[in-house]
This record gives structure tokens, sequence and C-alpha cells, in this order.
């Protein structure tokens, strides 16, 4: 092989290794922005979220914190509430439209049933989002406890 075939393939071959590690890059950077698109769209996020709008004193925390969680606490409830009523709602309309549906389409319906939404997936703690309650993130120290 001579030295130009070389040449041409070290460059052909930097090229495809820089446009594999743009296009990893760029889609690690899209789904971190989506998922903090989403972080304090949930009960859990919404803590971090107001403590770090709030920027309560060291003495306010713990109190402001306690009124949070218990805020979070019924957030979570209505939640969970709202997403089982949503469940039995679809599955009303399920019921209503199989007499009509073909097998087919009864079963593109059952790939594309309703299941309550849990934002996006994730490790707990990764992204620089909080993890599930009662869990401290592995990279910090935990906060205060809550009396």
């Amino acid at each position: 092989m001579n030295t130009k075939v070389k040449i041409a393939l070290i460059i052909v071959l930097t090229l495809v290794i820089g446009i594999v590690l743009g296009a990893m890059i760029n889609r690690a950077f899209l789904r971190y922005r989506i998922q903090k698109a989403f972080l304090n769209r949930n009960p859990v996020g919404m803590v971090s979220f107001l403590e770090e709008v709030i920027q309560p004193t060291p003495e306010q925390r713990i109190l402001i914190r306690e009124i949070l969680e218990k805020h979070r606490k019924k957030s979570e409830e209505l939640r969970e509430k709202f997403m089982m009523e949503m469940k039995t709602e679809f599955e009303s309309l399920e019921a209503e439209l199989d007499p009509i549906l073909t097998p087919e389409q009864k079963n593109r319906l059952k790939r594309r049933s309703f299941r309550p939404w849990r934002g996006p997936r994730r490790r707990p703690g990764s992204w620089g989002m909080p993890p599930p309650p009662g869990k401290p993130p592995k990279d910090k120290p935990p906060k205060e406890p809550i009396k």
C-alpha cells in the first residue's frame, strides 16, 4: 500500500470517527435537555425546583423542606389518582370500540394502550436529576435530615 492510499484511509477514518462521535455527543446532549425539561414536572422535581427558587436560609431549610415534602406527597397522590382515572377511561374506550374494530386494529390499539406516564427513563441521580425520595445522590453528601 503506497503512502497516498494510507493518508487517504487515515483521513476517511478520522472523518468517520468524528461523525460517529459527533452523533453520539449530540444524542447525549439532546437526551439531557429533554430530561432537564421534564425534571420539574413531577412531584419529586417540584421539591428541588422550589428549594432552588426559594433559596432558604439554613434556619428556614428544615421547615420549608417539611412543607414541600407534605405537598409533594399530596401531589403524588393526586397524580396517581388522575392516572388511575385516565387508565379506567381508556379501558372504557377500548371496551366500547371492541365490537367495531378488526382483530388487526385491536392488536395495534393494545400495543399503544394507555400506560401511565412516568417521565423520561433515567437512573436515579443521573444527568443531574434527583434520586427517588429517601435516597441521597451518590456523588453528593446527604442534605440536612427532615425532622
